[in-house]
């Protein structure tokens, strides 16, 4: 957990950030703008700084000085990592099995938070994206059931809208499969993909069977706001349970969507690390990150290459953009 200095040092450096976050995006290879601790020869240094991600490190002789990363920015210091965030989802053929890194559950017939979702319609791929071209379904997680505002109000699923759109031909009604069964039970009902947030609800399809717990993890007691230095766990389908700690709330990051949407910014998300091996990897898109007391918040939706760091969106924003509440209720799954 951060000390109370370490979080008044990033009160002070926030607004500072934000003013100059857009400047810094604009220079060569940037890739994220954060608030964290400074690191000299991989070790922490203690001090609050503007943490500025590049997809390659170069000497400084290599980059005329208008193209470097300022050593300070109005007093406050600077740290360059080398980091490129990527969408966490999954491209598996839609003629092959789901990939043999995926665990198959016991249910049947039934919905859990923490499996798989793909929509049923493909995509036409080719490398270096995926390993031949072909057509391809896109796999992520169903993270967390929710309940659309409204009289009629309908039990939803949550995931991302980088997984559920899949590009930018996308329409309400597309239908969703369980990637592991190939079998369609929901329809697409909402999506977002804003500055703040990138989500998808949707609609559980007539009789299908579910239940508000999370898979590995259990029931949800409600949504909050996460802090610095506060460890969560998320339920994928990639990686199944993990967890890390949150290291910052302030991340502003870009993330390549494709031809289709092209490069997006979303900013003020949650970074999360660990010490395992891996946090989350690809096919954990749009699972839901759970603090210690059983609340929700945050929507997993990127991560570094080696899944050791993983980016969030709220939760708070990802519910109202798509104007739904949580599913709390603990309900029997019939199997």
């Amino acid at each position: 957990m951060l000390s109370i200095r370490e979080l008044r040092d990033r009160a002070v450096i926030r607004p500072i950030k934000r003013a100059v976050e857009d400047q810094l995006l604009d220079l060569p290879g940037v890739t994220a703008v954060d608030i964290g601790e400074k690191r000299t020869s991989g070790r922490s240094t203690g001090q609050q700084v503007i943490v500025v991600s590049v997809a390659n490190k170069l000497p400084a002789d290599r980059l005329a000085s208008e193209l470097q990363v300022p050593a300070d920015i109005l007093g406050i210091p600077t740290d360059v990592i080398e980091e490129t965030p990527v969408l966490h989802h999954l491209h598996a053929g839609v003629d092959q099995p789901a990939p043999p890194m995926q665990r198959r559950t016991d249910r049947i017939g039934g919905v859990r938070a923490g499996g798989g979702i793909a929509p049923h319609r493909s995509v036409q791929l080719a490398p270096p994206f995926v390993p031949a071209t072909g057509e391809y379904r896109r796999i992520g997680t169903l993270g967390l059931l929710v309940t659309g505002n409204g009289p009629a109000s309908v039990t939803m699923g949550l995931t991302t809208f980088d997984v559920a759109c899949l590009d930018d031909a996308w329409s309400v009604g597309d239908r969703m499969i369980d990637p592991d069964l190939d079998e369609v039970y929901a329809d697409l009902a909402r999506a977002a993909l804003s500055g703040r947030v990138d989500a998808a609800a949707v609609s559980l399809g007539p009789g299908v069977h579910h239940r508000g717990a999370i898979d590995g993890i259990g029931p949800v007691g409600g949504q909050r706001g996460a802090y610095p230095g506060e460890v969560v766990r998320k339920s994928g389908y990639a990686t199944g349970l993990t967890s890390g700690i949150v290291t910052s709330i302030d991340t502003t990051l870009r993330v390549d969507h494709g031809d289709a949407l092209g490069v997006r910014i979303l900013r003020e998300q949650m970074r999360i690390t660990t010490t395992a091996a891996r946090f989350a990897g690809a096919g954990d898109a749009g699972a839901a990150l759970i603090d210690s007391t059983g609340y929700v918040v945050g929507l997993h939706i990127a991560g570094s290459g080696d899944g050791e760091t993983g980016f969030a969106s709220p939760i708070a924003d990802v519910l109202a953009e798509l104007d739904v509440e949580l599913y709390t209720e603990s309900e029997r799954l019939e199997v």
